[in-house]
Order: C-alpha cells, then structure tokens, then sequence
C-alpha cells in the first residue's frame, strides 16, 4: 500500500517537473527582429506576459493575453502559426504546450527579461 502511495505520488511530481521545466520539442527560439507581423502574415506573436510587463515594452501586433488567462481566451487568437512571446522558460513551456493541446500550432517563442 505505502509502495503504492510513494509510485502515485512520484509520478505525478515528475509529471509537474516535466510539464514546466522540459522544453517543448520542435519549438525553437525565434528573434522578433527577423519576424515581419502583417494584417495578411502567416504568423500570430501572441505575448503571455502579465499586462503591467507587456505594457512597459509593447510589441507591435502581438496579442496581449496573459498565461493566467490563456486558456479561457485561446479561442480569440486567430487560426495562424504562433510565436510566443514569455517572460520566462516556465511561462513559455506551459503557454505552448497549452495552446498545443487545444490545437494550436506553435512554431517559435522569444523570451524577454
């Protein structure tokens, strides 16, 4: 029985671990610079920062929608490719696999400090 506890619970903290600190395969880091948005582009930068951080150094095109609140909006982004754009390689690997899971293709992320 207490094997069985310690296998549960072992699984489900390497689930956790896995889901925000292992990188998403097929993913790859992408410069802003080399990416032109336009009305008719085949890409979506979608920024998961908080609003109080994407604000201070907005981008451009890119749809503003927080981490928190990406799975309730996810349906607003358009049916494009996506770039991400995170804080951070937590918030970066849950956005994409996220919008992964709903069936969004993610081609690329950029991260800002």
């Amino acid at each position: 029985m207490t094997t069985a506890i310690v296998i549960l619970i072992s699984f489900f903290s390497l689930k956790f671990l896995y889901r925000r600190y292992i990188p998403v395969r097929g993913v790859w880091k992408i410069e802003l610079s080399n990416v032109a948005v336009q009305n008719d582009s085949q890409v979506t930068i979608v920024d998961t920062r908080s609003y109080q951080t994407s604000f201070k150094d907005a981008i451009e095109q890119a749809y503003c929608l927080p981490l928190a609140y990406l799975n309730r909006h996810f349906r607003d982004i358009p049916n494009k490719d996506v770039i991400i754009v995170a804080s951070d390689h937590v918030d970066k690997n849950l956005s994409i696999r996220l919008l992964k899971r709903k069936g969004i293709q993610v081609v690329g992320y950029y991260l800002m400090r």
